[in-house]
């Protein structure tokens, strides 16, 4: 497994070098060991290292002090560096790690990104507005390859193609829904990055959505079914598709190779059945997928929505009352590590592998490509 260290020296110590004991990568690595752990806020990250032993110090890259012991940094320390740090650079270098491991946990595939934004509800104070982030998310396997501070949701749109620029899509397809089907950025993914996409339509796009609601759906049988149960509901799907290149002559989108009606069905216990219709557009073409993918792609999409229950939940986000400097989208980075190395690992239940390994901190440091050496001399 790759080794998180490497990644994370690349990025910029904002600390003065005068008086400076601790390395930024080893204050890192710390928070990324105890974020593995199930920390949730600055304290619980300091608290980690404060029961790790001095050879798990060591590993992590903690100098000695002047009297030969090692200490974790304390939460003051970790605090004013989490406030002060290039959070683009941090995302940057996790996701270049995630990224890594996706690709390792799942060589040959090709990968489906989801793009969503979600906001930091306790960063919020009288003088500033709640952090709202946006991010793209593998499908399957919730993996966080990029990520950006927007502001708020209204500008999520402008934000689309920073996000995904740094990053090598040639053959991936993108998802996203109705706020993104902007066609100067759809233009932009196929033309630009060489990627697919399966965007939701809506009357956002009056001249598209009025297309899709127009063709002949009667006359085309359903491709695709698909069903399930649990928590409480019961929810049917289908899909039909339909080639679009002779029909209108197209449709006023670019690069949409194939219509999707996608027809949903759900039944709560106790609550009267719901439909709904849900239109979309492909760059894929029949040849590249079939309608249970297609389906698949659409309904994996909400993989983002999972991932944000996860740290709501587990991680308690939106309690989380970090709200100075920086600090909120490090915490928010931190959080997107823990989930995409465990379940790249295989985790199917984060909240139970965290509380597993709590206790044990050596147990982290495999989780991040670190190889713990259990016998140093001379710490």
């Amino acid at each position: 497994m790759s080794d998180l260290r490497f990644f994370l020296e690349a990025v910029p110590d904002p600390r003065s070098r005068r008086g400076r004991w601790y390395s930024l990568t080893s204050i890192l690595l710390v928070c990324a060991a105890a974020a593995v752990s199930g920390a949730r806020t600055i304290d619980e990250l300091a608290e980690w290292g404060a029961r790790a032993d001095a050879r798990l110090l060591a590993t992590l890259g903690v100098r000695r002090h002047l009297l030969r012991w090692r200490h974790a940094p304390s939460r003051s320390a970790i605090g004013r560096v989490l406030e002060r740090l290039d959070t683009d650079a941090l995302d940057a270098a996790v996701g270049a790690w995630l990224a890594h491991r996706h690709t390792a946990a799942a060589p040959g595939r090709r990968r489906v990104i989801a793009v969503d934004g979600k906001a930091l509800r306790g960063s919020a104070r009288l003088d500033q507005p709640r952090r709202h982030l946006l991010s793209a998310v593998t499908h399957g396997c919730p993996v966080t390859l990029a990520q950006a501070e927007v502001g708020s949701k209204t500008n999520e749109t402008r934000h689309f193609q920073p996000l995904l620029a740094p990053l090598d899509l040639d053959g991936d397809v993108v998802t996203f829904d109705a706020l993104h089907s902007v066609k100067a950025n759809v233009a932009w993914l196929a033309e630009t990055k060489k990627a697919h996409y399966v965007a939701v339509i809506k009357p956002n796009q009056p001249t598209a959505w009025t297309q899709l609601e127009g063709l002949d759906w009667h006359a085309v049988a359903i491709q695709h079914t698909a069903s399930n149960k649990g928590h409480g509901r019961r929810e049917s799907r289908s899909i039909k598709t339909l080639a679009i290149a002779d029909n209108l002559g197209g449709i006023a989108f670019p690069h949409a190779k194939l219509a999707l009606r996608v027809h949903r069905r759900r039944k709560e216990t106790g609550k009267k059945e719901t439909r709904e219709t849900v239109y979309a557009v492909t760059s894929l073409d029949v040849h590249q997928a079939k309608p249970a993918e297609l389906a698949s792609h659409l309904r994996g999409h909400w993989t983002v929505e999972a991932q944000h229950h996860i740290r709501d939940r587990t991680f308690a986000e939106d309690a989380s009352t970090v709200h100075a400097g920086n600090a909120p989208r490090v915490m928010a980075t931190l959080r997107n590590l823990a989930i995409g190395a465990l379940k790249a690992l295989g985790a199917t239940n984060i909240a139970k592998t965290t509380r597993a390994i709590r206790d044990q901190p050596e147990r982290a440091l495999p989780i991040l490509g670190i190889t713990y050496k259990p016998d140093l001399n001379g710490t």
